[in-house]
């Protein structure tokens, strides 16, 4: 469950934007999030396709506020927005509650366990409940994932209107084929959809990541943003009777964050 400098940028560059300077320096912690590495100027200036004087008083300006440092010569994130991030997540209610309730719940409490929410066509975990299996699995807050092969994009996207399902789907060029398992069409994907919302429940059969199972569950009138929880083990792991009750954990917490998102 990693990200790849291969993947497609989603930047700010291309908002729209009365304050300019601004997204453009949004864009800049947003490139050196994606690529992970530190990155020289005349890097930075090509990706962002920014002339290299305006991208140096930028990274200048952000170097002062302690957003990215320097490396070597060149720029990387800073530790500013550790802080940042830490702020955000103290001051999220559903955070706080997630894992709170993650650690009684009778089953899935020894598993990892994810919270997580739509943007755009990709998922942000922005919570995660270590259980005590002995391998851990990876997905560490604050990574984006496509929405269309994840059980936790999939479990939003089944609860979303026709019409703005129709929206987020447009959002995707071309289905990521991470695993033989992932979606050829989108009409798998759709049919996908469709039996998500029939059980009430989402599932990543190795569609992400090989070996590796995912089961997950919408909050019942969480749409601003649509929000999932689920849990992630090894496919050898998971019997029937484990899933069950995966599954009734999972419902058991999606409708307690529910009424905290909805209050």
């Amino acid at each position: 469950m990693t990200t790849s400098e291969s993947a497609p940028p989603r930047s700010f560059r291309a908002v729209d934007s009365r304050s300019p300077a601004v997204t453009r320096a949004v864009a800049i912690l947003e490139e050196l999030s994606r690529r992970q590495r530190p990155m020289a100027l005349v890097e930075l200036s090509r990706a962002l396709d920014l002339a290299k004087s305006t991208v140096a008083n930028l990274c200048s300006a952000l170097e002062n506020t302690h957003m990215i440092r320097r490396v070597d010569g060149r720029w990387a994130l800073g530790y500013k927005l550790v802080e940042l991030g830490r702020g955000f997540l103290a001051g999220t209610d559903i955070v706080a509650e997630f894992r709170g309730q993650s650690s009684v719940l009778p089953v899935a409490a020894t598993e990892t366990l994810l919270l997580a929410v739509l943007d755009g066509s990709e998922v942000i975990y922005i919570a995660r409940h270590d259980g005590c299996q002995p391998i851990r699995l990876a997905s560490d807050i604050g990574l984006r994932q496509p929405a269309v092969v994840t059980a936790l994009g999939k479990a939003m996207l089944a609860g979303l209107s026709e019409s703005e399902l129709d929206k987020r789907l447009g959002q995707v060029c071309d289905l990521p084929q991470l695993t033989p398992r992932s979606h050829r069409s989108m009409d798998a994907l759709r049919r996908d959809l469709d039996a998500t919302r029939e059980r009430g429940y989402a599932v990543d059969d190795e569609q992400s990541t090989e070996g590796v199972t995912s089961i997950s569950v919408a909050l019942s009138g969480s749409d601003n943003p649509p929000t999932a929880v689920g849990a992630t083990l090894l496919t050898a792991r998971l019997t029937t009777p484990l899933r069950e009750s995966l599954v009734t954990d999972l419902r058991q917490l999606a409708a307690r964050l529910g009424q905290l998102a909805r209050s």
